[in-house]
């Protein structure tokens, strides 16, 4: 039996509040008049970010992929089950840290776009590192020993 990740919209979403899946993302009607004001119905209805599936899953994908990369795995076949549960949960954050970064942008007084020096996905990315420091492999590149040779005590051997 093979231990997989599994994609999660609701565990990557849970990290991103009132972020909601619809059928396309967020778009302004051109013919819709914008009030300044919002009724109770209208704060408590809508969504923060409307986002697709298709983007949620290309972000999950991407960020098990860095994990895997960060880890040092080509998979988490060797891991418990629980293992792997706690594995997928750093990888939805991970995945929410990086879609909050692309949608949440400053623009300085340059017009230039720039990221936040500390923010909410820079807080949900160190989460998930911190998580997956725990599942990195290590590898060792080089090992010798040193054998003393009976036969002659002048002669020492490295292996």
């Amino acid at each position: 039996m093979t231990n997989r990740v599994e994609f999660s919209a609701e565990k990557i979403l849970m990290h991103l509040d009132g972020w909601r899946i619809g059928e396309t993302a967020n778009t302004a009607d051109v013919n819709e008049t914008i009030s300044p004001f919002m009724t109770d119905s209208e704060a408590t209805g809508k969504a923060n970010k409307v986002i697709t599936n298709a983007e949620l899953e290309l972000f999950f994908n991407e960020a098990l992929n860095q994990a895997y990369m960060y880890t040092n795995r080509l998979n988490v076949d060797d891991l418990t089950v629980i293992e792997v549960n706690v594995f997928t949960d750093a990888v939805c954050k991970w995945a929410a840290s990086n879609l909050w970064n692309k949608y949440n942008i400053r623009v300085n007084n340059e017009d230039m776009e720039d990221t936040y020096v500390q923010s909410y996905g820079g807080l949900l990315y160190k989460s998930a590192i911190t998580t997956l420091n725990q599942f990195i492999n290590q590898r060792i590149t080089g090992f010798s020993t040193i054998t003393d040779n009976t036969d002659n005590d002048d002669d020492l051997w490295i292996v």
